[in-house]
């Protein structure tokens, strides 16, 4: 859990930040990211996240490592892969 404390420091967070931004977050994905950092920092192991969220534990510790070199910006979701967003633009009939 020190080590957890650590990277939160690092990032100018605490546990509290890390509840309010898993509540926050404007995707599925992101707020399961942010409920594993949550989970780690209250001392969780990453297996044991990764158990009760049914993830690997690898992955779990893919979003670790990737919030320790980038921090909070590491855990946006960003789409890769199926289909593209809806066109914005209207179709025009001839």
């Amino acid at each position: 859990m020190d080590e957890m404390q650590k990277v939160l420091g690092c990032w100018q967070l605490d546990v509290k930040a890390v509840r309010e931004r898993m509540y926050g977050a404007p995707t599925a994905r992101e707020r399961e990211r942010w409920h594993a950092m949550w989970l780690l920092a209250r001392g969780w192991s990453a297996t044991q996240v990764a158990e009760a969220l049914e993830r690997d534990a690898h992955t779990i510790g893919d979003w670790l490592e990737a919030f320790r070199q980038k921090g909070p910006t590491a855990l946006a979701f960003e789409q890769s892969g199926g289909p593209p967003p809806p066109s914005t633009r209207r179709n025009r009939r001839h």
